[in-house]
């Protein structure tokens, strides 16, 4: 396993505002993070909640949650992420949001404090993805639901992967530090004492989305 430092070097090789410009001029990012966007508020309406509070795990400048901020006008949004300068950034650009610099795998908030707790495309990128995810049990709600999403780990998604990290943006190169596929996720989900209510997926399959709550059996 990296050392903290050598993942620091990994995570802020991507810029600031990355996704900002990328979903602005790049068709296949934009495509991409709107089929994610579709299917975390389908999900969540899925669910019925009406959030309050919303947490963001692993928002980089919160770009995401700003697009999800929008749909939900009165719950108050907030966002931790471990690369200080994306956060520094978004808390600019983003001022009704609030973000903050901290790590996923100890979250500086009170037990049972948030309706709706979002991670898209994390795990893949963190030391411990288990401890992440208890970390968010520990923080959601008892009625509160999370959305867990990242890729399948498919043929198609691999061959796309390695295109774009070798051939067009090398700034995610290397940044992958677990090995995830559906069903290996859906086990880490379940351990980490979760329960699935139901399951995305999306991009034409390239991606997957869990809609979970507590287990408290």
């Amino acid at each position: 396993m990296k050392a903290h430092d050598e993942l620091e070097v990994i995570w802020e090789q991507v810029p600031v505002d990355y996704y900002q410009k990328g979903t602005q001029n790049n068709i296949l990012q934009r495509l991409w993070h709107r089929g994610k966007l579709k299917s975390v508020r389908l999900l969540i309406a899925y669910s019925k909640i009406d959030p309050k509070k919303i947490l963001d795990v692993g928002c980089a400048s919160g770009w995401f949650l700003s697009q999800l901020s929008h749909f939900y006008p009165k719950a108050k949004c907030y966002g931790i992420d471990v690369y200080k300068e994306a956060i520094t950034y978004g808390k600019k650009r983003y001022k009704s949001l609030d973000l903050r610099y901290a790590d996923g795998h100890s979250l500086p908030y009170a037990n049972k404090s948030f309706d709706v707790v979002v991670c898209t495309e994390v795990l893949e990128h963190v030391v411990d993805p288990e401890k992440v995810l208890r970390e968010i049990r520990r923080v959601l709600s008892p009625n509160g639901v999370a959305v867990i999403e990242m890729d399948t780990g498919n043929r198609v998604f691999q061959l796309i992967w390695y295109w774009w990290t070798h051939m067009r943006h090398g700034v995610w190169e290397h940044a992958h530090i677990q090995v995830f596929n559906s069903k290996k996720l859906e086990v880490l989900i379940k351990k980490a004492g979760f329960t699935i209510i139901k399951k995305k997926t999306f991009n034409y399959s390239m991606a997957i989305a869990f809609l979970v709550n507590r287990n408290e059996g």
